[in-house]
């Protein structure tokens, strides 16, 4: 796989603007004839519209093929990301000079057992996948330099449990803090069955419970720019194949040090599937009157509400309203519900 260069990210964010520009329903078929000699294939790295692709089989030799989408792709992806890391898919070899240089056409996406996603940036009627065919995602952020956003961290979360992935929070940099505090504001996850990690990837501090919780599985690795995730690979992996960056000092947001989305695979076992740092996070496939559900806080008081359905916003004898104004139910996971619930238009 390639080094990632200024320059080649530069191309990667062209070609992708111009692929947006097109109608995706011209370019996905559902059905059609394939082509005898496809070879069939996991998506292990994507930049921009190029992809590339490690072949299975007895015979592949864990080969990896540099890929573009064929004119015409057989999927079930109309109206999401057609290509995404994780992807099962056949490819048609159209250079194969050696196992070094060989480059293919993606002719068939086969439909994903459950992806991580959310709305695209500039077309909000898009889905945007992140990864695909994971078991688990491990959320990761930092006590400082940039500081957790719990708001955040609750869009991971409802996102995983949609989409049937087991999640954990990984809370990075307990070399700079460490303390009660810090420990006591996970405490509502603890209470809901999430695992929390505390961690100092740069001290080497916690990392076995990380290798505990990525092996025999494929987890995506997800969190802001800055937080130490390349720093993390580094250390797991033992060699420095991720390039880490300061913080920006103006901003106090991270930049971005992975321009690309890439598997990779640990000798302890176990895959990990590094995503660039996002710096937002839009719901997809959710509306408001499903939200609560997923805010299992509240499920003991639901019954108990004078309405049915209640959003637990503004009905007068809310169950859920009162807990919360008891101490019951945790202060940031009730403004964190209602941000959500202010976020969606339906």
């Amino acid at each position: 796989m390639p080094r990632i260069t200024e320059e080649l990210e530069h191309h990667a964010k062209k070609q992708s603007f111009r692929y947006d520009k097109l109608s995706q329903s011209k370019l996905v078929r559902q059905r059609g004839k394939l082509p005898e000699n496809i070879e069939e294939g996991i998506v292990v790295q994507s930049i921009g519209k190029d992809f590339f692709v490690k072949l299975i089989g007895e015979k592949s030799r864990e080969q990896i093929v540099e890929c573009v989408t064929a004119g015409k792709i057989i999927s079930e992806n109309e109206n999401s990301s057609m290509v995404a890391v994780g992807d099962r898919v056949g490819i048609l070899l159209t250079k194969k000079k050696n196992i070094d240089s060989a480059e293919g056409k993606i002719v068939i996406v086969h439909p994903r057992v459950n992806c991580f996603s959310r709305k695209t940036v500039y077309q909000q009627s898009r889905e945007d996948i992140l990864a695909s065919n994971i078991n688990k995602i491990l959320i990761f952020a930092a006590t400082a330099d940039p500081q957790y956003n719990r708001r955040f961290i609750d869009r991971l979360l409802l996102t995983a449990e949609l989409n049937l992935i087991e999640p954990a929070i990984c809370i990075n940099k307990i070399d700079i803090i460490f303390n009660d505090e810090l420990q006591d504001d996970f405490e509502a996850y603890v209470k809901l069955g999430i695992k929390v990690f505390f961690i100092s990837a740069l001290k080497e501090e916690g990392l076995d419970q990380i290798k505990d919780f990525i092996k025999d599985s494929i987890t995506l690795l997800c969190g802001a720019s800055g937080t130490g995730k390349s720093t993390l690979i580094n250390r797991l992996s033992g060699s420095a194949i991720q390039k880490v960056t300061d913080i920006s000092g103006k901003t106090s947001k991270g930049k971005h040090t992975t321009s690309a989305t890439r598997m990779l695979e640990f000798e302890f076992g176990g895959k990990l599937i590094d995503t660039p740092g996002l710096r937002e996070f839009a719901l997809w496939g959710l509306t408001k009157a499903e939200i609560h559900l997923y805010f299992h806080e509240f499920d003991s008081y639901n019954p108990d509400c004078r309405f049915s359905p209640c959003t637990h916003t503004h009905e007068p004898d809310c169950a859920v309203k009162k807990a919360y104004e008891d101490g019951l139910i945790d202060m940031q996971r009730y403004e964190s519900y209602l941000n959500i619930f202010d976020s969606l238009d339906v």
